[in-house]
């Protein structure tokens, strides 16, 4: 969609004037793809909650321009991923190789070509807080944590699941700017699961339920799409599947739009943990076998 209501781009040549821009109503901007992809947009670069009012862009600020590093390596053995990276960036950086194959496999369930996949950021599908955000799963389900610059010179850091609160609603204040996703070192060691529905093979995501095996046994589920906001479940060790697949359905609440119908969202999302909790439980026949 144009946004034809446009009329300023702020062109920052630091952080101060980034957050300035911001605080003086302007819109951010880093692929562009969200605030684009949508006919009414909300502050946040989704679609506006139900019953809220949703005032037209008249300013965008580019945080392209403050050349933010795509991946960094951390001291720590983490890897610390600046939100403007595009999601084609970060599979084929080199610093992300152990975990392409599980960020491909979340990334694939967005409803998007080639050209998004080059153009879309990483940290702008997290701000964008649409339940079908797959961005948002990848980033809860590998336990990162969001990196917030404020408006003061501060910065603060939260859990990546903590960000998207709602459809359209994050918890970043105004004039708050999402950094980078900080991803733990041990993200590299863990298995990986992901199972998706939808109500048309190529439709935008009704359910989307990941799962991560730390080799300590700790065993992480993120349900997304089929909820309003992540949820996140976690158990010691791999519960049965049954169990983690009544723990899903017994979540509170469960989206509602063109997608799928809360009951049919809630069913598949039982459907999928237990598919996701078979697959982690099963032997890893990526090990080598001694001969």
């Amino acid at each position: 969609m144009d946004l034809v209501t446009v009329a300023e781009l702020y062109r920052p040549r630091s952080r101060a004037e980034a957050h300035e821009a911001l605080l003086a109503g302007a819109a951010p901007l880093a692929g562009g793809t969200a605030l684009h992809g949508e006919a009414h947009v909300h502050p946040a670069g989704a679609a506006a909650p139900p019953g809220e009012d949703t005032p037209p862009f008249t300013a965008l600020v580019d945080l392209l321009d403050l050349g933010w590093p795509d991946v960094e390596p951390l001291p720590d053995g983490g890897l610390r991923v600046a939100a403007t990276a595009s999601l084609r960036t970060v599979l084929d950086h080199p610093l992300t190789a152990e975990l392409r194959p599980f960020l491909h496999d979340t990334f694939s369930c967005l409803l998007a070509s080639w050209k998004i996949w080059a153009r879309a950021t990483w940290g702008g599908n997290l701000c964008a807080a649409l339940p079908a955000g797959a961005g948002t799963a990848a980033a809860c389900t590998l336990g990162a944590a969001a990196e917030i610059w404020t408006p003061d010179g501060d910065t603060r850091t939260i859990p990546a699941a903590d960000v998207v609160l709602g459809p359209g609603r994050t918890s970043l204040a105004p004039g708050e700017i999402l950094r980078s996703l900080l991803i733990p070192a041990g993200a590299g060691r863990a298995r990986y699961a992901v199972r998706r529905h939808s109500l048309v093979p190529s439709g935008r995501s009704g359910s989307l339920v990941t799962g991560r095996l730390d080799p300590d046994g700790r065993c992480t589920l993120v349900v997304t799409a089929a909820v309003p906001a992540p949820h996140l479940l976690v158990w010691d060790a791999p519960p049965p599947p049954e169990v983690a697949a009544a723990a899903v359905r017994d979540l509170p609440h469960w989206h509602s739009d063109p997608q799928g119908h809360p009951s049919w969202r809630r069913h598949v999302s039982g459907i999928a943990a237990l598919a996701v909790v078979v697959e982690l439980s099963a032997p890893d026949t990526t090990e080598e076998t001694p001969t």
